[in-house]
């Protein structure tokens, strides 16, 4: 019972850690290409096809890297043993890949949803400033929720060996 509890901690201590790495590097990648898309320009149409438009390649973008990266890393630590899958054998790169596109499509919804907020909102600029930070929560989150949701279903609960 000791040691199945100190495994499923280990699992979840994993998870937490590649989710929080996750959020750094989605974070710091929404701000590299909101400099290169935006520039410092002091004022951004909010509503306009840039500002808004701008949530759906990101939100793809977030989603393919916060699922590949952390999923294909967790896989080769199946692979080597280190971290088992819920049936014993490591996940297939056609169930990352399925996951990935998947992750891909809600995300690309959930970026809609909030584009159509910014093109029917009454905000018509944003300074650059609060814009950025925006974009950074907005990738960080993004990265976090989908690296964990992947991870969790990864491991459904298998211990580390």
């Amino acid at each position: 019972m000791m040691a199945e509890q100190e495994q499923t901690g280990q699992v979840i201590a994993y998870i937490v850690r590649e989710t929080i790495v996750s959020a750094a590097i989605n974070g710091v990648i929404s701000a590299l290409f909101f400099f290169a898309i935006f520039g410092t320009a002091w004022r951004i149409a909010a509503g306009e096809w840039g500002y808004a438009i701008d949530f759906l390649p990101q939100s793809a973008a977030v989603a393919l890297m916060a699922c590949m990266v952390p999923g294909m890393i967790a896989r080769r630590a199946q692979r080597t043993g280190r971290l088992a899958g819920d049936n014993g054998r490591p996940v297939t790169v056609q169930w990352l890949l399925r996951t990935a596109f998947v992750s891909v499509l809600y995300a690309l919804l959930l970026g809609a949803v909030i584009a159509s907020f910014w093109m029917f909102s009454i905000v018509a600029t944003l300074d650059w400033p609060v814009a950025l930070l925006m974009k950074i929560i907005y990738g960080a989150v993004l990265g976090a929720w989908v690296t964990r949701h992947v991870l969790r279903r990864m491991v459904r609960g298998a211990p580390l060996t």
